[in-house]
């Protein structure tokens, strides 16, 4: 049974500082990472080498599985590519299903991709920030469910962070997602010889002092 669950938010992405990109990029809504970002994915992958986790679940966007991709090399883990735990479908930020990196370059670029993992929930466009919600935080249950790891990482998005804490522990207040950023859920008891419980708390929120001094 797992009993700690850590969301690490993806790291700068080039839309955020390329402000013409859109004009040549090849795939319009799938920004990868920047110079910066890669960095902040680098640092989040030794503050987790020693994490134990057990298990990695990535958003199939770019910037998901770029900074998904250190972390699987530190701790020598595959990184299974979930739809579910993807970026809401927000019909003002896209005009259709988005167009993502193809299954064989994925793994071409990123060899730790496991091949065997099959999708657990495919989301579907349109979709609201509620529903985004929803479907994230059902995903998370759905992965927990058939974890065989103590400790598992999700790797994602703001709307990651947000969706696993409603599907945690039933909200997201006060929960803080920047830039490659960690966010821990502890579930209740199993230590001591306690009973391991059902609910979940948050253990660190938006957790980014690996990042200290990263320009």
């Amino acid at each position: 049974m797992t009993d700690v669950v850590l969301v690490l938010r993806h790291g700068e992405r080039r839309e955020s500082v390329e402000k013409n990109r859109r004009e040549t990029a090849e795939r319009v809504h799938d920004p990868g990472l920047t110079d910066r970002g890669r960095r902040q994915a680098d640092r989040a992958a030794e503050r987790l080498r020693k994490a134990d986790v057990g298990e990695i679940y990535a958003s199939p966007f770019l910037r998901a599985v770029q900074t998904a991709a250190p972390v699987a090399d530190a701790v020598g883990v595959p990184v299974r590519v979930e739809p579910g735990l993807g970026e809401h479908l927000d019909p003002e930020r896209f005009d259709a299903h988005p167009e993502l990196l193809g299954r064989a370059e994925r793994v071409e670029r990123f060899p730790r991709t496991d091949t065997d993992h099959r999708p657990l929930l495919e989301p579907t466009f349109p979709e609201d920030a509620a529903d985004a919600e929803r479907r994230i935080g059902e995903t998370a249950r759905r992965i927990l469910d058939s974890a065989d790891a103590d400790r598992v990482l999700f790797v994602g998005h703001r709307a990651t962070v947000d969706g696993v804490a409603h599907g945690l522990v039933g909200s997201a207040e006060g929960v803080e997602a920047p830039p490659c950023g960690v966010t821990e859920f502890a579930r209740d008891g199993g230590e001591n010889g306690e009973e391991r419980g059902t609910d979940w708390r948050v253990e660190r929120s938006g957790d980014a002092a690996h990042l200290d001094g990263e320009a």
